[in-house]
């Protein structure tokens, strides 16, 4: 009842037919009983890792968006203050220059 059982499976290029390999039925071998069990398969979430990346990545080009709209709007925003500066400063002299004429009767 330990025999070999030999299953032809087909024949290869040259006609020759081809057995798969022999099943021993009873005792498993030696090399069978020493192995450990499998451990189960870890589900990992990968819909949720994707996710999480995507939202990542939004967030940085929100956030990179947010930092160039600042610096831009510093920008802008010392080119206005340098304008208003100098056209106080020419309101102020103008003032002055009719100010001192005013004073002198002119």
């Amino acid at each position: 009842m330990t025999e070999p059982v030999q299953q032809q499976i087909g024949y290869d290029l040259a006609g020759n037919p081809m057995y798969a390999p022999p099943v021993q039925y009873g005792a498993a071998p030696v090399a069978q009983q020493a192995t450990q069990p499998l451990q189960p398969i870890k589900a990992h979430p990968w819909g949720a890792y994707i996710a999480g990346g995507c939202l990542g990545v939004l967030a940085l080009t929100v956030l990179a968006i947010a930092i160039a709209f600042v610096v831009f709007g510093f920008a802008i925003l010392a080119a206005v203050l340098a304008l208003a500066v100098v056209a106080l400063t020419i309101c102020i002299l103008v003032l002055r220059s009719m100010w001192t004429d005013y004073r002198k009767g002119r």
